[in-house]
């Protein structure tokens, strides 16, 4: 394995970009590590890490591509799955140019959501089962240049599919994430937490210091087993597609938690949570089923639970005297 491997992070001051730094730079040099960012905002907050600080924008192909040129590894927390295809193709151009005079084997990590697995709309249990090992079905997914790169096997490339991610982040930016606290803005905006028809749709969820440290086993695997990354060719490269969940929950009680919490806390007038007939706008995808059960690839390499529960996790954020 490489020692001092160039790493580029795209999103080092998002929430899970950011704690993704804070555990690399345990293991890795400040000068090793470079981020890029879109303006001087997020540079100041990234500079007393110590990092390389490159100003650009994601949606620039051109500066991906020469960027990726010159390091080992590209971490993606910026480039969306969907809208951003000619972004993600320059990032793979980039590093296969580079593979074919770099002693290391290039590594691409990009990070996905569960969109492309949502299904249903009114609070109904989903019972349309996923897995990350199904390669057939994902041949329509927006993430076929990493798909396709990973079954060239000239770089080592994953895509991280994580659900719900919850948890106190630990980078210098966003420490917060999407879900819950838009259901605890939401309830104190109207004096009660809602949840979708029965609320017994299902999400997967994974703790952000959780999912950081599945970036860091994938990141060590890429480095230590070149030869094991590419993907199986029957898989046409989904199967370097890693589902990032670690357990499930149904909305309704989780809401109903949040309700009651806050409502001891005093922040809301009435406790539970109220039904909604169907979701409209924002609240839309709470309505939906969006899980796999837990990717036997990633428990392959090592990777397991550290951090507290949903549950937990949540009453830790919202304590009650």
């Amino acid at each position: 394995m490489p020692s001092d491997p160039k790493i580029l992070l795209l999103g080092a001051s998002g929430y899970i970009g950011g704690t993704v730094l804070v555990d690399l730079l345990k293991e890795y040099k400040p000068l090793d590590i470079t981020a890029l960012v879109r303006d001087e905002t997020k540079k100041s907050i990234l500079q007393p890490f110590g990092i390389n600080i490159v100003e650009g924008n994601v949606e620039n192909p051109s500066l991906l591509r020469q960027l990726a040129e010159s390091y080992d590894v590209v971490l993606n927390f910026a480039v969306p799955f969907g809208g951003g295809d000619d972004s993600i193709q320059a990032l793979v151009d980039g590093l296969e140019k580079r593979a074919a005079s770099a002693a290391v084997k290039p590594v691409l990590l990009h990070t996905s959501g569960t969109g492309s697995v949502m299904y249903g709309s009114n609070g109904e249990t989903g019972t349309d089962v996923w897995r990350d090992s199904d390669h057939e079905r994902w041949e329509s997914l927006p993430d076929t240049a990493v798909a396709r790169a990973a079954a060239r096997g000239t770089i080592s490339a994953y895509i991280v599919m994580s659900p719900t991610v919850y948890g106190q982040g630990t980078g210098p930016g966003n420490r917060l994430s999407l879900q819950i606290p838009a259901y605890v803005r939401y309830a104190k905006r109207t004096g009660q937490a809602a949840y979708i028809g029965k609320g017994e749709n299902i999400w997967g969820h994974v703790h952000v210091q959780d999912l950081s440290g599945l970036y860091l086993v994938l990141l060590k695997h890429s480095l230590s087993s070149p030869a094991a990354t590419k993907a199986s060719p029957e898989s046409h490269g989904w199967s370097n597609l890693i589902y990032a969940g670690l357990d499930q929950h149904t909305w309704g009680p989780i809401i109903t938690l949040v309700g009651d919490r806050l409502h001891a806390r005093g922040d809301i007038p009435n406790p539970g949570a109220r039904r909604l007939d169907d979701g409209q706008g924002d609240m839309y995808m709470f309505g939906t089923n969006s899980f796999m059960p837990v990717s036997q690839k990633a428990k392959a390499l090592g990777w397991k639970q550290t951090q507290p529960g949903l549950v937990e996790a949540i009453k830790i954020a919202l304590p009650v005297d």
